[in-house]
């Protein structure tokens, strides 16, 4: 990744923190290098993505590890599911639809630029309680073995959200 990649993608977060006229809506960059941490984080999927599992809180069905290496600083959690399942995930509340899709849409441009060519993006409605619930884009990678990586809107009733998930593809309908 080059300089001008790390400065486009900083200057997207000021732009959406801004974007939301809000101090509680504020999002920073939590590495120096984003790309590179996320292909990183691709790269352990098939371990769980253990060696970026921080303090953990267990739940009935899943345990929340806070995210050692926070592409979005203090907004990165991994969720491990008792099957050995894991998803590393980012994301962030904003204050209504429009700046939902102001930073939605700069983070699948984001993915799509640091994810190259051996992905492939569709994007498609997220579908709840038969309501539309907003978009997600999902990347898929030319490798089999690649784990789900995806960009979604959450817009449902009154909740407005954008969040990034990498984790296994058995989950595409969830996720």
């Amino acid at each position: 990744m080059t300089i001008p990649k790390v400065t486009k993608f900083a200057s997207v977060i000021m732009g959406l923190s801004l974007a939301g006229c809000s101090a509680q809506n504020t999002l920073s960059l939590g590495v120096d290098d984003p790309c590179a941490s996320l292909k990183g984080i691709i790269a352990d999927y098939p371990s769980g993505f253990e060696q970026y599992r921080g303090s953990a809180s267990d739940f009935r069905s899943v345990t929340v590890y806070s995210a050692t290496e926070q592409i979005i600083r203090g907004h990165c959690e991994i969720w491990a599911w008792a099957n050995n399942d894991s998803a590393y995930v980012c994301s962030g509340n904003t204050p209504d639809d429009e700046v939902a899709t102001t930073r939605y849409d700069a983070a699948v441009t984001w993915m799509d630029n640091c994810l190259g060519d051996g992905w492939q993006a569709q994007e498609s409605e997220r579908i709840r309680d038969g309501e539309n619930a907003g978009m997600v884009t999902r990347f898929r990678s030319l490798e089999a073995e690649m784990p789900n990586v995806s960009v979604h809107k959450v817009a449902f009733r009154r909740d407005s959200a954008v969040y990034v998930y990498v984790g296994t593809p058995s989950r595409l309908a969830e996720f």
